[in-house]
């Protein structure tokens, strides 16, 4: 279908700002890595994917804003901050350490090709090319980061105790990304993001085991607590004002300059 129905407007507009927001952030963090990665081959390759994710983020608010009629740079910058919908991994300063920046991609991109490949089976034709097209650059980034995990966890003690370290550190972190958006529900039952079988969590875990185990590393997971209530619902971690104080500088200077 071509035309969305009222009703799902508004839990649409919720869902699709929360994998906008987390790309926002994620994007951000990723940038501060430019002219600092290991090597030379990797500082322009995690500098390319990191303007993935903003272009990705910027794609989904332009979606947003023709669904409620306001414009993309407002939802990219001019929100208050309990109305951004961003998990609170995505906030986190990985504090310049290579192995927890590579750790959070790989909890997110894992995470962001299911939800990605769920919409591209969306009914709402817009949402689904979108989508799709999203998904096949996303799979780009989950190779990558997979191929780094495989690289650390096989590199000898040192690369290995980093990266499993790191990787301890966010796991109780990450469940947060699988938090719902209000409405999640009634889209999954209208087709708007079709349910998958396992669920979401079974697959997302399942694949992250199964790397982490091919790399040699230890991973566990844990179901994000059904009353859990975090980013998805404007509850942010105290990193999280400093972020978007930096982020939206020049446009609260200037909110309707063009670019």
């Amino acid at each position: 279908m071509d035309k969305l129905s009222e009703h799902l407007k508004r839990p649409l507009i919720e869902l699709l700002l929360s994998v906008a927001d987390d790309k926002f952030m994620l994007g951000h963090r990723n940038a501060d890595w430019t002219g600092l990665a290991p090597i030379l081959e990797e500082d322009i390759a995690f500098s390319a994917l990191s303007q993935d994710e903003i272009a990705h983020a910027s794609a989904l608010y332009d979606m947003v804003a023709q669904l409620q009629g306001s414009k993309a740079d407002r939802l990219a910058f001019g929100r208050k901050p309990d109305e951004y919908r961003c998990a609170q991994i995505v906030e986190l300063s990985d504090e310049f350490d290579w192995a927890k920046a590579l750790c959070r991609n790989f909890f997110c991109d894992h995470f962001d090709i299911l939800r990605l490949g769920r919409l591209a089976q969306s009914r709402f034709t817009p949402l689904a090319q979108l989508a799709g097209r999203l998904a096949a650059e996303e799979q780009i980034h989950v190779e990558h980061v997979d191929s780094w995990m495989r690289r650390l966890g096989r590199g000898g003690m040192d690369p290995y105790r980093r990266i499993q370290e790191a990787l301890g550190s966010l796991a109780p972190l990450a469940p947060a990304l699988l938090e719902p958006t209000e409405g999640l529900d009634l889209l999954e039952a209208e087709g708007i993001y079709p349910k998958t079988t396992p669920g979401t969590f079974e697959r997302w875990s399942g694949d992250l085991g199964r790397l982490a185990r091919d790399a040699g590393l230890k991973l566990e997971l844990q179901p994000l607590a059904a009353n859990f209530m975090g980013g998805r619902h404007g509850k942010h971690s105290e990193l999280f004002l400093p972020l978007l104080d930096e982020l939206t500088e020049v446009y609260r200077i200037e909110p309707e300059a063009a670019w």
